[in-house]
């Protein structure tokens, strides 16, 4: 009796009344500049190459530095405009939406480094005279490069600003991307 009495007078401490969330998830969205790098030895003064992007991102990320995640988005890489006679013009538009797997890594507070690799779904579409023709092609060799500053507004809500580069192995097409970036803690 005297042991079963001293186990419970003696307990080494109560439980915690705070639950700690070890893992969380971050839904982002960013918007911003994107430049296509020329790489088009005909036309390439007739191209023009910044345009608006958006991308969706979510994270998974655990209590140590690297967070995992899927980045989606929609991004205008370029519209090139040409005279093919004296009265028909052309025109061809290039637009791509990734599916990346990405690797993030905070450095220091707020700055984080991310590497991505996954597919692209590329769109082509080239009208001139009377006729449109739309392709698509799936590029399954892509990566991105990134940098970030996230900003913490509160416990759910973060602010920020993205630099991000595209290279589109199918196509060798190159595009860099200045965003600002609104994420939310699930």
């Amino acid at each position: 009796m005297v042991l079963v009495f001293l186990s419970v007078v003696v307990y080494s401490q109560k439980n915690d009344s705070v639950k700690a969330h070890l893992n969380h998830y971050t839904f982002t969205i960013g918007t911003g500049w994107t430049h296509y790098i020329n790489n088009l030895e005909m036309g390439g003064q007739n191209i023009q190459k910044d345009y608006a992007g958006v991308s969706l991102k979510l994270f998974w990320e655990p209590e140590h530095r690297l967070s995992l995640g899927l980045e989606s988005g929609y991004y205008k890489l370029f519209t090139a405009k040409g005279q093919l006679t004296d009265n028909t013009t052309g025109q061809v538009d290039r637009s791509v939406i990734p599916l990346l797997f990405l690797i993030r890594m905070r450095i220091i507070d707020n700055v984080h480094l991310g590497v991505g690799t996954g597919i692209a779904l590329i769109t082509n579409k080239t009208a001139g005279g009377q006729q449109k023709v739309v392709t698509e092609t799936i590029s399954l060799s892509n990566f991105e490069l990134s940098g970030a500053y996230i900003y913490p507004l509160s416990k759910h809500w973060l602010l920020g600003g993205e630099v991000k580069l595209f290279h589109f192995g199918n196509t060798e097409d190159t595009m860099y991307s200045i965003q600002a970036t609104c994420a939310v803690k699930l």
